[in-house]
């Protein structure tokens, strides 16, 4: 699954594109928006519900046998406590322009989320979205994807400093190769000078120790 820096979503629902070939149950859709915090855990429990109650309800239409499901259809995003509100029955326009770039790239998380994709690849996947958000999907990829082969390029260094290997590009050349934590140490180095200058670098080098520790107690 490639989930480029400016997602693309095609017309049609908010399912459709989640779920463009029917592979997969409403709850489960339901399930990847609320874990890519696209919508919240309140709005997660309310749209399983009537999702139920829709399925379970029908009323009869002047003959016996026949019978119409009720069901609730959101043309666009509304709006709710001043968030927005998405529903699988939202409607999405041509290239997604009815929602911003950074809830395309959260549709695209959770549509890969979705497939559990055996490898990932993230072009700036998150940089449109805020610090807090991007720290809880970033903990949801860890989560949820510790089986698949991640390649990142990476808009925030804390994106990567927890993962297995950095690749240092300089004038499109490799220039560095290594561990987060090695290469933070490294005098002179391209990704240390980076740390540095990122007004961080306490935070990233005290991740970079946790993620070698860890993989030490692994081994």
């Amino acid at each position: 699954t490639f989930i480029p820096q400016d997602a693309t979503l095609f017309s049609g629902t908010l399912r459709e594109n989640l779920d463009p070939f029917a592979e997969h149950t409403e709850a489960e859709c339901i399930d990847v928006l609320q874990r890519v915090q696209m919508i919240t855990d309140s709005q997660a429990v309310s749209q399983r519900t009537s999702a139920a109650a829709s399925r379970a309800t029908s009323i009869h239409e002047g003959e016996v046998g026949r019978e119409a499901t009720i069901a609730s259809v959101s043309t666009s995003p509304t709006e709710a406590d001043g968030k927005t509100v998405v529903t699988l029955d939202t409607q999405v326009s041509p290239g997604g322009t009815n929602f911003s770039q950074g809830q395309r790239q959260l549709i695209a998380m959770a549509r890969a989320l979705l497939r559990r994709s055996a490898i990932i690849v993230l072009d700036e996947a998150t940089s449109s979205i805020d610090f807090a958000t991007d720290a809880k999907i970033q903990a949801t990829i860890r989560e949820e994807f510790g089986g698949s082969l991640l390649l990142t390029v990476a808009h925030r260094l804390r994106t990567v400093i927890d993962y297995d290997r950095l690749i240092v590009l300089d004038k499109g050349e490799l220039a560095e190769f290594d561990t987060p934590l090695n290469l933070i140490k490294k005098e002179g180095g391209i990704f240390r000078s980076m740390c540095l200058k990122s007004g961080t670098y306490a935070e990233l080098e005290a991740a970079a120790k946790a993620k070698a520790e860890s993989d030490m107690l692994q081994q």
